[in-house]
């Protein structure tokens, strides 16, 4: 299944924007941007995979297992926001259970994550 295109990061000014006047947020992995804008009605992703990171086939494996986090993760996040996610180099030789730890904790700095209804009615 794809990413719905509304929902992702395309335009080199909202990424430098988030880059710029967002907060960021550091791991051994990854950095997150995280920026808050009222006027998206949902939560705006985009992925900076630079060179550094290794050839085309590594840079695509990392994007792929963070997509997939994402996807398994990303339903608990506020609305409103755009979220910057650039791994580093040691993400290339990271599992994608570390990875996904990683991201976990990151949310957390942020803020981004809301609990379930479920969960909050307990």
């Amino acid at each position: 299944m794809r990413f719905p295109h509304n929902r992702r990061i395309t335009q080199r000014r909202e990424f430098s924007r988030v880059r710029s006047k967002g907060k960021t947020y550091r791991g051994h992995f990854m950095l997150m941007g995280v920026l808050q804008d009222d006027e998206v009605p949902d939560l705006k992703i985009g992925y900076i995979t630079t060179r550094r990171l290794g050839n085309a086939v590594t840079r695509n494996r990392i994007r792929r297992r963070l997509r997939g986090i994402f996807q398994r993760l990303g339903g608990n996040l506020k609305k409103g926001y755009y979220l910057v996610v650039i791994p580093r180099a040691s993400a290339a030789h990271a599992s994608s259970e570390v990875l996904e730890k990683e991201w976990k904790w990151l949310i957390h700095q942020s803020g981004l994550y809301q609990e379930d209804q479920e969960e909050q009615n307990r």
